[in-house]
């Protein structure tokens, strides 16, 4: 009977020395495999997030519960869960390239596009507020008149500067401003009646 005990008592303790000992095995690989999640959304996870931004919430939260076993020193889950993680950010980085590229090339389109119909528009407006001085047109008070002008000349003025500070490290948030410039000088044409010249 007590050897019996003896053994049973034996086998429990190496069990759970095993136990500890694949804990402690599971350790290094789980800290490499957060590491290295870390590092590739300290790298592409802007990117991930601009462009694919539920997808990037998605991982995030993932990687939360990564760094919430840890802290539990659940090694071995995290090793489980962090293929897939790590998979799904690889998938992310690699599609968020490809729709960066895509926008990159709709926004080159809507450039080119801005650059051709932009002058004709200033030169319209430009025109019709030579004639008019400081008399509003027929329909309009002298103060919605004041207001429609500081902002045609903000519209116009944001968008000489992007024209001229246009450069391929600044181009997405240039056309941006473009665009809104854009969407400004038209409706100013359609409060005037104008088309461009």
């Amino acid at each position: 009977m007590i050897t019996r005990f003896c053994t049973f008592a034996l086998a429990t303790l190496v069990a759970a020395t095993l136990g500890l000992a694949g804990c402690g095995s599971q350790k290094e690989p789980a800290e490499q495999a957060v590491a290295a999640i870390e590092k590739t959304l300290a790298d592409s996870g802007a990117q991930v997030q601009k462009y694919l931004p539920e997808r990037f919430e998605a991982i995030d939260a993932g990687i939360k519960t990564l760094r919430e076993a840890m802290a539990k020193e659940e090694y071995g889950q995290v090793v489980t869960e962090a293929v897939g993680v790590t998979d799904e950010l690889r998938r992310a980085v690699a599609d968020a390239m490809i729709e960066r590229a895509k926008t990159r090339a709709a926004m080159e389109t809507e450039w080119t596009a801005l650059i051709e119909s932009m002058p004709g528009m200033i030169a319209a407006i430009d025109k019709k507020l030579a004639v008019q001085g400081s008399r509003p047109p027929k329909g309009m008070d002298k103060d919605a008149w004041k207001s429609l002008v500081e902002s045609y000349d903000a519209a116009r003025e944001s968008w000489g500067k992007a024209a001229a500070e246009m450069t391929a490290a600044n181009f997405e948030a240039t056309v941006l401003a473009a665009r809104e410039a854009k969407a400004k000088i038209d409706g100013i044409m359609e409060t005037l009646g104008l088309k461009a010249s």
